[in-house]
């Protein structure tokens, strides 16, 4: 399968870590249930023809009440990771947001000069949230930002697509970045971590199990599309 070309280059950054009971990661065992984990906050920098993009965009700066609350520590925020790889926030050019819950969206609002994407029946959900996700979504965030919306499987740049994976939220979506010589899928919180993907276990957050579960066996169905390239994942908590 082609993209209209490839990408050149891919990075993972960082945003810190907050900490989740295990169980709102991976539903149904027992280990995970009522025990504290440090849950990273990957992130995706691609370049992609003229395109400079980043895939979710961390916590940002929450307010200390969601500071305690999720015990966010920050050795290395998104910004200080982008100044890692020699780039600012002026440089970005695109945001994908896979979903638009508030360790995902949080630095939104700093990329002035990005064009800010996530699916149509996201933008829609995350204003008007059920109360069962409604605290996934931090409304001083969002507020006021303009979204390019899209629908369905679409290409947004050489080699760059994105894939629907709703069951975490209604519209979650998935990240194949295509290279040279390998394939890199960034899973979203579809499978936060690679047990998830390993042994099909949905997350604990979810608006519908169902599509979760099919969501995850996408991602293999996303792999054998490309036989002849390398495969990574980047699972976005692990």
């Amino acid at each position: 399968m082609k993209s209209g070309g490839t990408a050149t280059r891919v990075e993972v950054l960082s945003d810190g870590t907050f900490t989740i009971d295990g169980g709102m990661l991976v539903y149904g065992v027992p280990g995970f249930y009522g025990k504290a984990v440090k849950a990273k906050l990957k992130r995706l920098y691609i370049e992609a023809g003229d395109e400079r993009i980043l895939v979710d965009t961390g916590v940002g700066e929450l307010p200390e009440k969601f500071v305690r609350i999720y015990g966010v520590e920050k050795r290395m925020s998104l910004p200080d990771s982008l100044k890692e790889i020699g780039l600012s926030a002026e440089d970005i050019t695109m945001v994908i947001n896979t979903h638009l819950h508030f360790d995902h969206s949080g630095y939104n609002g700093i990329f002035e000069n990005a064009r800010l994407v996530a699916s149509e029946e996201e933008i829609r959900y995350s204003a008007s949230p059920d109360r069962f996700q409604a605290g996934g979504y931090v409304q001083d965030n969002l507020r006021g930002l303009r979204f390019t919306a899209v629908r369905g499987e679409k290409v947004l740049a050489p080699g760059v697509r994105v894939v629907p994976t709703p069951g975490h939220t209604p519209g979650h979506m998935s990240v194949v970045v295509e290279l040279e010589e390998e394939v890199v899928i960034y899973t979203g919180d579809v499978s936060p971590l690679s047990i998830n993907h390993e042994k099909k276990l949905i997350v604990g957050i979810l608006y519908d199990p169902v599509k979760a579960l099919r969501s995850l066996e996408l991602l293999d169905e996303m792999a054998s599309w490309w036989p002849r390239k390398r495969k990574r994942f980047v699972y976005s908590h692990e």
